[in-house]
């Protein structure tokens, strides 16, 4: 079980990052408004963390960045950045992005 929680883990994490500011309109919104919504709640909520930090597949310093990083998302849901022009241009989805970065980039080579 904590395996597959992993798995989905890091696909939510690689639903957001940096690198969807390359991509076209229509592929960032699916990846953060549907992808990484629906990932976020789940697989970065804190029960999940802590199963996978118990598991030893996660250190400390990754949790606490993923309760960050959801709780960012969750901040910025309904508001008036909650689209596809602010994902490119607001320093608030920058934030979010580059810490989704930062937290794959701590994540144990597979």
């Amino acid at each position: 079980m904590p395996v597959r929680l992993m798995e989905l883990f890091v696909d939510t994490l690689q639903k957001c990052g940096t690198r969807l500011l390359e991509m076209s309109d229509e592929d960032v919104g699916y990846c953060i408004f549907e992808e990484f919504d629906i990932g976020s709640a789940s697989f970065l909520h804190e029960d999940a963390l802590l199963k996978l930090k118990e598991a030893n597949l996660i250190t400390e310093e990754i949790s606490q960045k993923s309760i960050v990083l959801r709780n960012k998302f969750i901040e910025i849901q309904n508001t008036e950045q909650w689209n596809i022009q602010s994902v490119r241009e607001s320093r608030e989805w920058r934030e979010i992005l580059e810490l989704s970065d930062e937290i794959k980039n701590l994540l144990p080579k597979r």
